[in-house]
């Protein structure tokens, strides 16, 4: 099951890129770059895709062929979910001098290298599965533009689990489903009273209801104040919403891999009883998100890259995936 849901990395990899091929991404309105960042935000993501190439063909040709076939309606999903955690990290660093960032489930995700550079007193603790991080630490340290962008040397005498073990970030290997394990961990790379961000982006839609709601209580009650944004997709509520059935299905046959909870906490209602803990829990489909809290100029910038057809499509996927927040 771990190899299975690290092929979804892969996906998220492959959008991520497409969508900054074509122009997408970065948005440097709502991700808040500056030229030069902007323009490393780029080369970043590149150069992981050329050194991926060294390390694993096979990934490599999965993602290259993927970026390379993706439609609009997919890349307007990847803006959305980007700059919709994005947004929402950057508006708690704005809030508070010193923060610590601990993104569950990071696979080859690389938003810790602008916020690095853009916020001085922030660290940033990147957990996954053990071959995640391996192949993430391979790469970071192969390539010279990565490298040096964290001050990493070549090669380093740090042992697993914590194979970058630096003063502002760290990348640690960790199954989350074991949650004394996962405890134990972040005791030694946080602090309880520094004000914190968790990420989990498309992460808790594959883990089983008890051990997902364990791990949201025990984040909850470590950190003594902090935001949590998580992205997922959710079931749908509906009688005749058939989403969150052929989802299931299509990953069942395609690659034999389930959503344990996808039907669960199939609505926005649902999915937010999980942070019952916190007192400020926010959920928003992506949708919402498009037409609330992107502005017409980033619209019309979008629109101005590829022409997109398929707005009911559109539409009925990213009613389908939330972004939450929920701060304590």
């Amino acid at each position: 099951m771990e190899r299975v849901i690290q092929q979804t990395d892969y996906d998220a990899l492959s959008c991520k890129l497409a969508a900054i091929s074509v122009g997408y991404l970065p948005s440097s309105v709502l991700q808040r770059l500056s030229v030069d960042l902007a323009r490393k935000y780029t080369q970043w993501h590149r150069s992981y895709l050329l050194t991926l190439k060294k390390f694993s063909r096979r990934a490599f040709g999965k993602v290259d062929k993927a970026m390379r076939s993706s439609f609009p309606v997919m890349n307007y999903g990847t803006f959305l979910r980007t700059v919709g955690i994005d947004a929402a990290i950057l508006d708690f660093l704005d809030a508070n001098e010193k923060v610590q960032v601990v993104n569950l489930g990071c696979g080859s995700d690389l938003r810790m290298l602008p916020l690095l550079q853009m916020f001085p007193h922030l660290t940033y603790v990147d957990i996954d599965y053990n071959d995640s991080v391996e192949l993430k630490n391979n790469i970071l340290r192969e390539s010279e533009i990565l490298r040096t962008s964290l001050d990493l040397p070549v090669e380093d005498a740090t042992t697993s689990p914590f194979l970058i073990d630096q003063k502002r970030y760290k990348l640690v290997a960790c199954d989350l489903n074991d949650i004394t394990e996962t405890t134990r961990l972040l005791e030694t790379c946080t602090k309880r009273d520094i004000p914190t961000v968790v990420i989990s982006e498309c992460l808790l839609c594959y883990i089983h209801q008890n051990e997902s709601q364990l791990l949201i209580n025990t984040i909850l009650a470590k950190f003594a104040h902090g935001l949590w944004i998580s992205y997922d997709p959710i079931g749908g509520s509906q009688p005749n919403d058939r989403f969150g059935s052929i989802m299931q299905s299509n990953l069942k046959e395609s690659r034999n891999l389930e959503m344990p909870t996808l039907m669960t906490y199939n609505s926005k209602e649902k999915y937010a009883l999980r942070w019952s803990a916190a007192p400020n829990v926010t959920v928003n489909d992506m949708w919402d998100i498009f037409n609330s809290q992107i502005p017409e100029s980033e619209r019309k910038r979008l629109r101005s890259l590829q022409f997109l057809d398929e707005l009911e499509e559109l539409k009925v996927m990213q009613t389908h995936y939330i972004l939450m927040k929920a701060q304590w």
